[in-house]
């Protein structure tokens, strides 16, 4: 099984784009996935300079419906027209950040989904994509897991609430064909909490050992999460996988370093270009 970061917030090599934004390329049992398309379309320029081909993708997954997860998706219809993009039903409301007195949309816009939706493959809480490869939502909703962005939000019957991510999901891959062996999180944002999304991953499969997470965990949207936070994040994500995580991403680069100080080697930083193998 091969991640490669198509790109991120950071980058490992000069002649790579960064965005705020996320994109993976994921190459599992002979299928390549793309999971999230970015905030613009620098991904395929990243794409090409990696010697990624997109023609070849087998289909995509989008993470949740915010720009900078969906802002390359029109480019990506452009490379490949009949791709099939998996997503949660609920991608399709409407979704807001919350800036002084405006609540300005940070979602496609209500003709985008209509105009393609002969792309999308949208279901309710679990799907498989491939053999070894599946996305769901979080089960678990355990607030002391997860800090909430209130600045973020929904509207729903004319009102704007708080989000509750029902939009969001996660993947779980297996690199072996015996699930006993382990399974990698791939998880784009965390905005359910990743310690929620990582129980919920237990949960479903028992018997399967975490042996990578790969993800943002959501952290830099304030200053720097609260420190006994951190450290029980820290000692939760040490509980949960037996092998290194990767983070990147909405994380930020604050929180990550204060998170290394507790997990030390486990704990590793995925920038734009790097490559993953399990």
């Amino acid at each position: 099984m091969r991640i490669l970061s198509l790109i991120e917030n950071t980058s490992s090599n000069r002649k790579l784009h960064t965005e705020h934004g996320l994109s993976f390329f994921i190459e599992l049992n002979g299928k390549k996935i793309l999971m999230d398309a970015g905030h613009s379309e620098k991904f395929i320029k990243n794409a090409g300079r990696m010697r990624a081909d997109l023609k070849e993708l087998d289909a995509a997954i989008i993470s949740h419906n915010h720009f900078d997860h969906t802002g390359g998706l029109e480019g990506l219809f452009k490379i490949c027209p009949d791709i099939k993009v998996f997503a949660k039903k609920d991608v399709a409301g409407n979704y807001y950040r919350k800036i002084g007195i405006l609540n300005l949309v940070i979602c496609w816009n209500k003709h985008f989904l209509n105009r393609h939706r002969k792309n999308f493959v949208l279901f309710n809480q679990f799907q498989e994509i491939c053999e070894g490869l599946y996305v769901m939502g979080c089960e678990v909703h355990n607030e002391d897991n997860m800090l909430r962005d209130r600045r973020l939000l929904k509207k729903e019957n004319r009102k704007y609430v708080p989000d509750d991510f029902k939009h969001e999901i996660f993947a779980v891959a297996f690199p072996h064909t015996d699930k006993s062996k382990g399974c990698v999180v791939i998880s784009s944002c965390s905005h359910s909490g990743i310690v929620n999304i990582l129980e919920t991953v237990k949960q479903t499969w028992t018997n399967s050992p975490i042996i990578g997470v790969v993800g943002g965990f959501h952290l830099n949207f304030t200053a720097i999460p609260d420190g006994s936070f951190i450290k029980d994040l820290a000692e939760q994500l040490q509980r949960l996988s037996q092998g290194c995580i990767y983070t990147c991403h909405c994380t930020g680069v604050k929180p990550y370093e204060r998170l290394k100080e507790y997990m030390g080697d486990q704990l590793q930083y995925l920038r734009t270009g790097e490559e993953l193998n399990f």
